[in-house]
């Protein structure tokens, strides 16, 4: 069964934040596959959710996974709930390390 995906409330924000950065140096059209393939990753979460590398140093359990060749989505995977938290969304040497602590604490 998969998992069900839930974001972090930021994340919308996240996500302008990228389009508006891809935009002003690649135009829409990378924008539009950049953001495609960002959700198509976080999809893939809901029937992959282990996968990435775990960052406990950050915080316990937390998981990171590249995305669209310069982005990082950050996300944490409840098994007793079968879902997957998605924590950032970042691109481009965002530090999403400042993210999480913030995000995780809410």
């Amino acid at each position: 069964m998969p998992y069900r995906i839930y974001r972090h409330p930021d994340i919308e924000q996240d996500l302008f934040d990228i389009v508006d950065l891809i935009a002003d140096y690649a135009g829409i059209i990378v924008t539009k596959r950049k953001l495609s393939e960002i959700e198509q990753s976080i999809r893939m979460l809901s029937e992959t959710p282990h996968i990435g590398s775990l960052r406990n140093s950050i915080y316990p359990g937390l998981r990171a996974i590249p995305t669209a060749r310069k982005g990082v989505i950050t996300f944490v995977v409840d098994d007793e709930e079968e879902m997957v938290f998605i924590v950032s969304t970042t691109y481009a040497r965002a530090d999403w390390t400042r993210r999480v602590p913030e995000r995780v604490g809410d």
